[in-house]
């Protein structure tokens, strides 16, 4: 069936010929029909079967018979869940609505918001993402919808999976109730349906595929490998040597795994175009980025999922997922990427021991056709000195790689499945040397999860772990060198059996909860969520102990680490690095005077006076209270002093242009203790250091 076998106005079809469109795909000739009527439709087809025209046509044709104007305001939304997408059909909209009069626009964050407030209210077609609509309705004053006539959401999963419900929630408040909504996605979710119970109005429903045998297009082949995790950055790099001529997309789990592998790539240069497409990019640099992928026949492109939802990308060969996606849904958007429009592809996934039959098994649920191939070792190129070669010259990539290396941890932690995803089971130093690092670096966010664990089990009374009795030996004798270390490192002796005392006392109670770790004397960091919102949760515990082996790299750190950012830098650590008694030296003789002076409170000479040994804690603080507020009243007064000084040359400065003040000022400058400003009636002079009147 063709698009003129459907009543469309000339100036549609016209922009669908000039577009190239003349075939209907199976979802369009269900919905366009649907649509032109005036129903509400819920439309669910597979990815790449042409959903984008199936709405921006009905809503051409809307607009047309109402004979709609750039004075009627807005009457069409469509709601996207990412910018790129938002791009996309705002694109296909240009094409395809060329011959009409309307006014359309694209609002996305990484705008101006202020330019987009200035155009808004002259948009007819308005394509966007929720959280920028909603802020714009929030505070664009003149910004009405009362006259809207169409509402799309695309891929509304989607919208509601990136925690968009409230905000959607919202927006649907501020929309008048008569209205047509159509509502498109690839999977249908309880989520969805319940969307479509608060937006849609007695719907048409159009699931094209529902009694397809498979989830997948037909012309898509899919394989997975199972390979350990140390072994998949090689695997990686020899695929794209043996493909040089392919289009391909390599989904990563988070933006720091594609920033580091992306930059790494470049360096070994595999041969073929690298491209990176992440959520930390600026807004242009993900256009350009995608811009540039869409026109090269042979490119590579790194990305997370922000690329798995309907952007289309023409005549992408291969779709590799280098990390298992969370689920069969995550799945089929990523290999959605190709086998496009009735175009053939492929789809290769990159899965672990510990993840196959997990995965496997929800793929096959799901009716998605996947089977098994293998790799010839030989075949893999070992690309880890040169990893090792380039970090070693590269400060900043290795502080990437090591980012990399925990970022990938707190996805796998993060994943709900936890038959499938258990970051306790990864051989950790083996996967930091595949990154190029020497040796693990300590991820700090899973300490609390150890000690909850911990703290669970001595509650419980139970062994959860035969292994941990296996080990308890071992585990005690790295107790007692972390004591050692500890008593090495304090300071006096009376000081120094109390501490010990409470370190022995706390780790008998984690030895006896059958865990056996040892504790650790710093304080504990809050565990960095990805979103905000989950920054404020609690932190969810599993039900299983971690592997001790494995438990070596999350103990307690003091290295500056990107991955926690609410770290205390104001505390001072003193840690005996050598294991070396520290000894008190005596303090350097000092050879200038020092200024200012030190200001001694009537509490600290008082303590002075006192020869008790010991450091009494409630004294230091009322000291340190008394000399803050006696530092706090100097620093007033001279800030009053610097903003008198201010104050009086001010307006002399401000009353003249640059040429008058050079004709009427002399400078002259006498040292740094004093700098004389010659006005023609009179002079002003000042000691302030750092006032600067020059320019």
């Amino acid at each position: 069936q063709r698009f003129s076998d459907f009543p469309l106005s000339k100036k549609t079809l016209k922009g669908l010929q000039e577009a190239q469109y003349r075939l209907v795909t199976e979802i369009q000739r269900q919905t366009i029909g649907l649509a032109l009527q005036g129903k509400d439709v819920l439309g669910a087809a597979k990815t790449g079967s042409g959903k984008t025209l199936a709405f921006i046509v009905p809503a051409l044709e809307l607009l047309y018979r109402h004979q709609w104007t750039s004075a009627d305001g807005l009457g069409v939304l469509v709601i996207s869940p990412t910018r790129e997408l938002a791009y996309q059909t705002f694109k296909v909209l240009r094409k395809v609505g060329r011959n009409h009069e309307f006014s359309a626009g694209l609002i996305i964050g990484g705008k101006d918001l202020k330019e987009e407030s200035e155009r808004i209210h002259n948009i007819n077609m308005l394509i966007c993402t929720p959280g920028r609509l909603l802020q714009h309705m929030d505070e664009t004053s003149y910004f009405y919808a009362s006259d809207l006539q169409m509402l799309v959401l695309d891929e509304a999963d989607r919208i509601l999976d990136m925690g968009f419900a409230d905000t959607m929630n919202a927006i649907i408040e501020n929309l008048p109730k008569k209205r047509q909504t159509l509502l498109f996605s690839a999977t249908q979710t309880k989520s969805v349906k319940d969307l479509a119970r608060l937006s849609l109005k007695d719907p048409e429903y159009v699931w094209v595929h529902e009694k397809a045998k498979f989830s997948t297009p037909a012309t898509l082949d899919q394989n997975y490998v199972v390979c350990e995790l140390q072994q998949k950055v090689n695997m990686l790099y020899s695929f794209l040597r043996n493909h040089l001529k392919k289009k391909s997309i390599v989904f990563f789990a988070s933006c720091k795994e594609v920033q580091y592998l992306f930059r790494v790539f470049c360096k070994l240069q595999p041969g073929l175009p690298v491209l990176a497409l992440h959520g930390k990019q600026h807004q242009m640099k993900r256009m350009e980025v995608y811009t540039c992928f869409v026109r090269k026949k042979a490119a590579v492109l790194f990305a997370t999922d922000i690329a798995a939802r309907g952007l289309d990308f023409p005549a992408v060969n291969w779709v590799i997922q280098f990390d298992c996606p969370e689920d069969a849904n995550t799945y089929i958007h990523r290999v959605g990427r190709t086998a496009r429009y009735k175009e053939g592809g492929e789809a290769l996934l990159l899965l672990l021991p510990s993840e196959e039959k997990g995965m496997v098994e929800q793929l096959s649920q799901r009716k998605v056709p996947v089977s098994e191939i293998k790799i010839n070792p030989e075949k893999i190129t070992d690309i880890q000195k040169r990893m090792q070669a380039f970090l070693a010259q590269d400060q900043e990539l290795k502080d990437k790689a090591q980012r990399c290396f925990v970022s990938y941890l707190r996805s796998v932690y993060l994943m709900k499945n936890k038959e499938v995803f258990d970051v306790f089971r990864l051989p950790l130093a083996e996967y930091a040397l595949s990154l190029g690092l020497a040796m693990a670096p300590r991820v700090r966010f899973l300490q609390k999860v150890r000690k909850q664990l911990c703290v669970n089990e001595a509650a419980d009374g139970t062994d959860h772990l035969k292994q941990t009795e296996q080990n308890k030996n071992t585990l005690l004798i790295n107790e007692e060198g972390v004591e050692k270390c500890e008593t090495n490192f304090s300071g006096k002796a009376s000081d120094n059996k109390t501490k010990e005392k409470e370190r022995r006392k706390e780790t008998e109670e984690c030895s006896a909860s059958s865990e056996g770790a040892e504790e650790s004397s710093a304080s504990e960091d809050e565990l960095k969520e990805v979103s905000e919102e989950e920054e404020e949760k609690e932190v969810p515990v599993p039900g299983r102990v971690p592997n001790p082996d494995s438990m070596q790299f999350f103990e307690d750190d003091d290295d500056d680490d990107d991955d926690t950012e609410d770290l205390d830098l104001l505390t001072v650590k003193r840690r005996n690095v050598f294991g070396v008694e520290a000894k008190d030296n005596p303090a350097p003789v000092s050879l200038v005077q020092q200024w200012p002076p030190v200001q001694k409170s009537s509490l600290m000479k008082a303590d002075e006076e006192n020869d008790a040994s010991g450091i009494n804690l409630d004294k230091v603080k009322e000291i340190l209270r008394e000399e803050d507020k006696f530092d706090k009243e100097e620093y007033r007064k001279k800030v009053k002093e610097k903003h008198r000084v201010i104050c009086k040359l001010l307006p002399y400065y401000l009353s003249w242009t640059k040429a008058e003040f050079s004709d009427l000022v002399t400078y002259q400058s006498y040292g740094t203790q004093l700098d004389v400003f010659e006005f023609r009636d009179h002079s002003v002079s000042h000691c302030e250091n750092g006032l600067d009147f020059s320019g």
